[in-house]
């Protein structure tokens, strides 16, 4: 089973984008807008909400229409991806501009228990193959158990395990951390929360995206190239309900407390859990 973890973001991410965004047409610099104080550091009498938390939407909003979306790339948020395949992290690599960490196949030893994961479709389906003259009728799971055995094998041969993990199937699962600013999220989520992104990929972007969405809601409350998008905008819809009183708990969660998100009500493809840790 996917695990998704938001573990690590910046704090009052939005406030320091929009902070640096406003500083760009504004004679005060960004910590005087983000702190809320004049530039002297001293709060006068009628300014302590000349840019209050309306305003910090309000130019989230501004820099995401006008493609200003550099400032966008002054914040950054970390995920802990578990028990997913190498499928998907060999598309989520191609990502140039995130920054990840991922299990070894070479120092993790294979065991007859590691997972996999195995795409809904092919369900019990069985297939014969030839096998120097012999018929086999195998299943997923006989070919993955069939893995396993050759490369156990190969180890107590003395084959290096750095070659004996070639015999791994491509739904090896594996662990995974990715960070990256929230620009290049939106780029990530647009792409790969597409009706024509693959399963699995597409189902573990919408639960970054939903933990996205309590840290950053402004800035994630629509994807640029899915806006017209009916598939991406229903799962929005969706999310967007599922956030509501999960809201309020994440607002009111103690520093360190890990708050599960559930995604039972929309529509995935297979089971992801997702969690977030209050960090502040």
């Amino acid at each position: 089973m996917a695990r998704v973890i938001l573990f690590s973001y910046t704090p009052d991410l939005e406030r320091v984008c929009a902070a640096a965004m406003r500083s760009c047409y504004s004679p005060h610099p960004a910590y005087s807008l983000y702190s809320n104080t004049p530039d002297s550091g001293v709060i006068l009498e009628g300014e302590k909400t000349y840019f209050d938390d309306e305003r910090v939407r309000y130019f989230i909003r501004k820099a995401k229409e006008m493609g200003h979306l550099d400032v966008l790339e002054h914040g950054a948020l970390t995920y802990d991806i578990q028990e997913v395949s190498r499928t998907l992290t060999h598309q989520l690599v191609r990502h140039r501009l995130a920054s990840f960490s991922q299990q070894s196949q070479r120092y993790v030893k294979v065991t007859r228990s590691f997972g996999y994961v195995k795409p809904p479709k092919i369900g019990d389906a069985r297939v014969e193959v030839d096998l120097r003259g012999t018929k086999l009728n195998l299943s997923f799971e006989d070919v993955v158990d069939i893995a396993r055995q050759v490369e156990e094998g190969y180890l107590k041969l003395g084959v290096p395990s750095e070659d004996a993990r070639f015999i791994r199937i491509g739904g090896a699962a594996t662990n995974i951390v990715v960070t990256a600013n929230p620009r290049e999220y939106l780029h990530i989520f647009s792409l790969r929360c597409a009706r024509d992104a693959q399963w699995e990929i597409q189902d573990v972007c919408y639960a970054m995206l939903s933990l996205a969405k309590l840290v950053a809601p402004t800035i994630f409350e629509s994807l640029p190239e899915s806006k017209d998008d009916t598939y991406v905008r229903e799962r929005m819809e969706k999310i967007d309900e599922i956030l509501e009183p999960i809201r309020i708990r994440f607002n009111e969660g103690k520093r360190g407390e890990l708050i599960e998100v559930p995604l039972d009500t929309l529509p995935l493809h297979h089971t992801v859990k997702a969690y977030i840790r209050k960090i502040l």
